[in-house]
Order: structure tokens, then C-alpha cells, then sequence
């Protein structure tokens, strides 16, 4: 079973207000190989439960670095980290997955520029420029 799993529908009003899902998951090399044989079941056993006619669309962007540690990964810690998004209703027929592999050790090595804080639902609007301006 994948580790990690965040349905940030659950974390953010916001995003629980779109017509769609979104969520994270991490899986290990073997888990992932689940996954591709058989995405269906394997989101349902996260409690994604897709309808029949909701295709599954896979991106893995770095795939030729997964497929060049594979054997490593096995070894090893290695991860693969997905987000997936889409599904809700008859608003949207595709949940769309986009993986990206890497090693344990990435995890936390790397600053972000946050474009809010944690505790914000979202980030302050910012007047665009020429805004407010009178024509002449």
C-alpha cells in the first residue's frame, strides 16, 4: 500500500470546491509496478474509486531515470512520488497521474519559494500593474 497519501480536496476549501479531485501518494519501485499493471484497483485501494467510463491517463516524467536505477530502486530506498487529479461526477471523465521517481534521500534537500504560508488558504491578491490607473 502507498505511503504518504493526502487528498488536498480534504486539506484546502478551495480545491474541495472545484469539480475535481486532487491527491498525492508516494509508492516503493514494487508498489508503483502494482500500480502500472493495474491502476484501477490500485487507487481504490486508496479510496479513489473511479467510474467504469473515467479513463486513466499516466504521466512519468522521468522515466528514464526510473527505468536506469530500477534495479537500484529495488535494493534500495527509492520512491516514486504521483499526484493525481480529476474524477468528480460527470464533470470531468479522466483522472490524469503524474509520477516522478527519485531517491530517498531527496526527500527534504530541496527549498521551495512557498507562494503562501502553510496556515493560508491561499495566496494575497496582488494589484496587477497599471491597475487603478485613470485613462486619460
Amino acid at each position: 500500500m502507498p505511503s504518504k497519501v493526502v487528498d488536498l480536496s480534504a486539506r484546502s476549501e478551495i480545491i474541495r470546491n472545484e469539480p475535481f479531485g486532487l491527491h498525492f501518494w508516494e509508492c516503493n519501485p514494487a508498489e508503483y509496478l502494482t500500480f502500472l499493471q493495474d491502476p484501477r484497483t490500485f487507487l481504490e485501494g486508496m479510496g479513489i474509486k473511479l467510474a467504469k467510463d473515467v479513463r486513466i491517463e499516466t504521466v512519468i516524467e522521468n522515466h528514464d531515470w526510473i527505468s536506469t536505477n530500477t534495479d537500484k530502486m529495488r535494493r534500495g530506498p527509492g520512491i516514486v512520488c504521483n499526484v493525481g487529479s480529476g474524477n468528480v461526477g460527470v464533470a470531468r471523465k479522466i483522472y490524469r497521474i503524474i509520477s516522478y521517481g527519485h531517491k530517498d534521500e531527496d526527500i527534504g534537500k530541496f527549498r521551495k519559494a512557498l507562494l503562501h504560508s502553510p496556515d493560508e488558504q491561499e495566496r494575497a491578491a496582488k494589484p496587477r500593474k497599471g491597475a487603478g490607473k485613470k485613462k486619460r
